[in-house]
């Protein structure tokens, strides 16, 4: 039996990103591999692309 495929684990999801507390599973918002607990914590969080922006050039 060792050739079958074993299920996938279900996906384990505990802290928030922004703020760290418990994330429900019947309200949860996804952005960049995390999760939110809250609208705000999410819309709060910037995209990786708006990060990646501000960074500034390092000039030598």
């Amino acid at each position: 039996m060792a050739d079958e495929k074993k299920e996938a684990a279900p996906e384990v999801i505990k802290n928030c990103a922004g703020c760290k507390k418990v994330v429900k599973k019947s309200r949860r918002y996804f952005r960049d591999g995390k999760y939110y607990c809250t609208y705000n914590c999410w819309r709060n969080a910037k995209p990786a692309k708006e990060v990646a922006a501000e960074v500034p050039a390092e000039t030598n």
